[in-house]
């Protein structure tokens, strides 16, 4: 994901994308499945732009929503904006709603498609990724897993909230989530 405030290419996480049944990353680095537990969660408030995309058009789509935001924000004074937070709903007929969104402190007026929304409240399965972006489908994968082996009812929304920028992929972190029912 891109360092706060920065939307350059060359810092941008990739989109999801289908992943090799594999125990390497692309790297070749051996992985991990990540610790997954279950979270009580509050609602946080985000500046977002709301889509529905299809998902083979994700890779493209994204950022240039990504650059709306964040040059919302900054046209409006935004203060206090915080991490990037990217919300799923389940994908239906090929496609998915989307919020593509940062994380801000307070409420602000809707406008120019950028909306004022948060992200789910409630219980949620919840896995720290500390690595390469193009994992996270697997940890999807093992957050999905692990909620079915307990019983967790899926409640169809997740979300990804992208750390702090690190140069080294080993140290970037992103929370995933699932809410459950």
């Amino acid at each position: 994901m891109a360092r706060t405030g920065d939307t350059s290419n060359e810092s941008r996480a990739p989109p999801r994308r289908s992943c090799p049944n594999s125990r390497q990353s692309p790297s070749g680095r051996k992985l991990m499945t990540p610790e997954i537990e279950l979270a009580d969660v509050e609602a946080r408030t985000i500046a977002a732009i709301k889509a529905r995309l299809a998902m083979a058009d994700i890779p493209d789509k994204i950022f240039p929503l990504m650059d709306r935001v964040w040059t919302f924000i900054r046209g409006n004074g935004i203060e206090g904006f915080g991490h990037n937070i990217w919300l799923y709903g389940p994908p239906a007929d090929g496609q998915v709603d989307v919020e593509i969104g940062v994380q801000v402190l307070a409420p602000f007026p809707s406008e120019d498609g950028v909306v004022c929304s948060h992200t789910p409240s409630g219980k949620a399965a919840h896995a720290v990724h500390f690595g390469d972006y193009s994992e996270l489908p697997r940890v999807h994968m093992a957050v999905t897993s692990w909620c079915r082996e307990r019983g967790h009812v899926l409640a169809g929304r997740s979300w990804e909230v992208y750390g702090d920028w690190e140069e080294d992929t080993a140290k970037r972190r992103t929370d995933v989530y699932h809410l459950v029912g």
